[in-house]
C-alpha cells in the first residue's frame, strides 16, 4: 500500500485561497482499489511546497509515510520518515514486456538471432521462457545464477531447450537483441540492438522506453503530473495489483537514422536484415 500526493492549484482571490487552505488542511487520505491487490490512498495537498507542513504531512500519511508517490517536480520536506517511492523491479518488467512486444511485431525469423537479458538481481527468471520462440539462443547475464536454476530446468524439461546463464556479458557473435532490465549497458554491446529504460549511448540500435498507459479507472483519479511509471510500479510492487503486470511502455523512441518515424518493430527488422 502507498499514498499519492495530489497537488492542488491555488484558488484565485484571497477569500477563495483562504478557504482552500482550510479545506486542504483538513484533508484526509482517500482509499482507492486496485485489481486483485491492496488499495492505495490519495491525499490532497497545497501546490506551494512552502505551505506543505512536514508534521502535518507525516501525520496524514501515517504508516505509508515511507511509500509516497509524488510529482517528480515536487520537493518533499527534508525528513527521515517521508520517503519518495522508487521503483525496484517494475522498470525491468515493463521493459521486458516492451521488448517482447516489439520483437513479436517485427516478425523475425529466430534463426541466427540471440536474445540476451541483463538481469543483475535475477528478477526476470520467471519470464525468460517467453523469449524462446523468437531466437535460436537465449542468454541471461546475472550475478545470481542460482535463481535461474529452477527456470532453466523447467525449460529443458518442457521444451528441450536451454538458456545460457552467464556472470558477465560477452558479445554473441551474431545478430543480438539485448534487453537491459537492470539498466546495464557497456561498450561491448555497440554492435547490438539494445532495449533500455535508462538513456545510454551503447548499442548499434537503441530503444529507449518510457510512460505507462494507466487503466481507465486510474486515469480518472491520478493527477497528470504524477509519473505513470512511478504509479504503475507502486501498484505492482506495493499493492500486488495485477493490472500492470504485463504492461509495456507506451512510448519507445529509437536511435535509427534510416527509419525516421517508423515503428520500433520496423527498425528492429531493419537491424536484423542489415549485413
Amino acid at each position: 500500500m502507498f499514498i499519492v500526493l495530489k497537488t492542488n492549484q491555488p484558488a484565485k482571490g484571497f477569500i477563495k485561497k483562504y478557504r482552500q487552505q482550510r479545506i486542504l488542511g483538513k484533508s484526509e487520505p482517500v482509499a482507492h482499489p486496485t485489481e486483485n491487490g491492496l488499495p492505495f490512498f490519495i491525499l490532497d495537498i497545497p501546490d506551494d511546497p512552502k505551505k506543505l507542513s512536514l508534521a502535518a504531512t507525516e501525520e496524514k500519511c501515517g504508516r505509508y509515510v515511507s511509500r509516497v508517490v509524488a510529482p517528480r517536480n515536487l520537493h518533499l520536506p527534508d525528513s527521515k520518515r517521508v520517503k519518495r517511492f522508487t521503483p525496484v523491479s517494475s522498470g525491468g518488467i515493463f521493459l521486458f514486456n516492451t521488448a517482447l512486444e516489439v520483437i513479436k511485431n517485427a516478425g523475425l525469423k529466430p534463426d541466427g538471432i540471440c536474445i540476451t537479458v541483463t538481469d543483475r538481481n535475477a528478477r526476470m527468471s520467471g519470464e525468460i521462457c517467453r523469449l524462446l520462440p523468437y531466437a535460436s539462443s537465449v542468454r541471461a547475464v546475472t550475478s545470481r545464477p542460482e535463481r535461474y536454476s529452477a527456470a532453466c530446468n523447467k525449460i529443458y524439461k518442457d521444451c528441450g531447450a536451454s538458456v545460457m546463464v552467464r556472470p558477465d556479458y560477452r558479445p554473441a557473435g551474431k545478430k543480438e537483441i539485448i534487453i537491459s532490465c537492470d539498466g546495464a549497458a557497456t561498450a561491448e554491446m555497440n554492435n547490438s540492438a539494445v532495449f533500455s529504460y535508462k538513456r545510454s549511448s551503447h548499442g548499434k540500435l537503441r530503444f529507449l522506453s518510457d510512460e505507462i498507459m494507466l487503466s481507465e479507472n486510474h486515469r480518472k483519479i491520478i493527477p497528470p503530473n504524477i509519473d505513470t511509471v512511478d504509479f504503475a510500479a507502486a501498484v505492482t510492487e506495493l499493492c500486488s495489483g495485477t493490472e500492470y503486470r504485463f504492461s509495456a511502455f507506451s512510448d519507445t523512441e529509437t536511435s535509427c537514422q534510416k527509419c525516421t518515424g517508423a515503428a520500433p518493430s520496423e527498425c528492429l527488422s531493419c537491424y536484423v536484415r542489415e549485413k
